[in-house]
């Protein structure tokens, strides 16, 4: 955590090569799966909307999804920022959280994907950063819940989709025996 901006980074070990790897991050109605149906209800996409078209840079698209302890939801607006194939994966949302006192809280955020050739898989890196936030909620305003939020409660509920992504493109990899 830096600042202002504040972010989260996973990495993980994938026995799928990058191609089928950056195959499900391109595939972005494909993300419902594994960062919405596969998670726990309390934490995970709820909506996509996608144009049907491949990704690209510029694409835009828009997501909803459930928020832990909280009976509100994130509203999204994403657009794909940079695209390397087999390489590099990047979009940047602006979400709204309307909250309860007629108010809402509004965020800018930048998840990154990277991948790294290993042996017949990859390694991931995937960040997920900050950018600006106003009217945060309550556990991202006061300073020692948001550094307890952002050090630990986000990358344990965040693990899970990013796991999720792995095993899929392992799946994948295996059914194209490769």
């Amino acid at each position: 955590m830096n600042g202002n901006k504040l972010s989260v980074t996973l990495n993980g070990t994938c026995h799928a090569p990058p191609d089928v790897v950056y195959q499900f991050l391109t595939d972005i109605p494909g993300h419902i799966h594994w960062a919405g149906e596969q998670q726990p209800g309390y934490f995970r996409l709820l909506s996509l909307d996608v144009p049907q078209r491949e990704a690209e840079v510029g694409l835009e698209f828009e997501s909803t999804g459930s928020i832990p302890g909280s009976r509100h939801r994130f509203q999204d607006k994403s657009r794909v920022t940079e695209m390397i194939p087999n390489k590099l994966f990047e979009f940047r949302t602006d979400s709204t959280v309307e909250l309860s006192d007629s108010r809402a809280m509004e965020a800018e955020y930048v998840h990154r994907y990277e991948l790294f050739p290993d042996g017949d898989g990859c390694r991931v890196k995937y960040t997920f950063r900050q950018e600006k936030v106003s009217n945060p909620m309550l556990r991202l305003a006061l300073p020692i819940v948001r550094t307890m939020t952002w050090k630990f409660g986000m990358p344990f509920m965040m693990k899970g989709g990013f796991n999720n992504l792995l095993h899929d493109a392992e799946r994948q990899a295996s059914r194209n025996g490769r």
